[in-house]
């Protein structure tokens, strides 16, 4: 027997092994599988509103219930402030937005505040377009206080919401600055260069 049948005859019981191996299973096939409901919900879990929550549990024998505070500021100066009373003290405070969108036409955004005890609260905010791009953008984002202390009757910042403003020079909109602000501090770049922003707190109660 020659090389070349040799080599004809291996070839030929490989190809009858492969068939074996499809046969018995031993060889799978990769198929695509229908998307869970589950999985859907998972993805979406970071498309859908941005919460921030906030550990109030250190006053829950001192507080009786709680007051939230939305101060509205057009460069830098208060214009308005609205009241939400009649929370009952919890455990955990926390406020919702709508995501963020490369383009937003809807000059309205509902923050929602949720607490342990189920107290549920919503708020519209009106939204200011960006000044000065070219062309009507809705443009605004969020960005956490960070709580060093809890006290009684003192108006304590939990989130800054403000609008982006326009860069002239590299014609773009910019919401930049420090990824957690502190109370008292208003140099930051939030706050001298964002045209329009709500400062949403809360007051404990005694």
């Amino acid at each position: 027997m020659n090389k070349k049948a040799i080599i004809t005859i291996l070839l030929a019981l490989v190809a009858v092994m492969l068939v074996i191996f499809v046969l018995t299973g031993q060889v799978k096939e990769v198929k695509s599988v229908e998307t869970m409901a589950k999985d859907v919900q998972e993805h979406k879990k970071t498309q859908e509103d941005a919460v921030l929550t906030y550990d109030t549990s250190a006053l829950m024998n001192s507080a009786s219930g709680f007051t939230i505070v939305i101060q509205e500021y057009v460069k830098q100066q208060m214009t308005n402030e609205i009241k939400m009373e009649g929370f009952r003290m919890s455990k955990s405070i926390s406020i919702g937005f709508s995501p963020i969108r490369p383009i937003q036409s809807d000059s309205i955004e509902t923050v929602t505040i949720r607490s342990e005890q189920q107290n549920i609260s919503s708020k519209e905010l009106i939204l200011k377009p960006v000044p000065d791009a070219p062309e009507t953008l809705y443009l605004y984002d969020k960005v956490p206080y960070h709580i060093s202390a809890l006290s009684l009757n003192t108006f304590i910042p939990f989130a800054l919401y403000g609008s982006f403003w326009w860069d002239p020079e590299y014609k773009t909109c910019r919401f930049c600055g420090e990824q957690e602000l502190t109370e008292g501090t208003d140099t930051n770049e939030f706050f001298k260069h964002s045209p329009h922003y709500y400062i949403i707190g809360v007051i404990f109660n005694k």
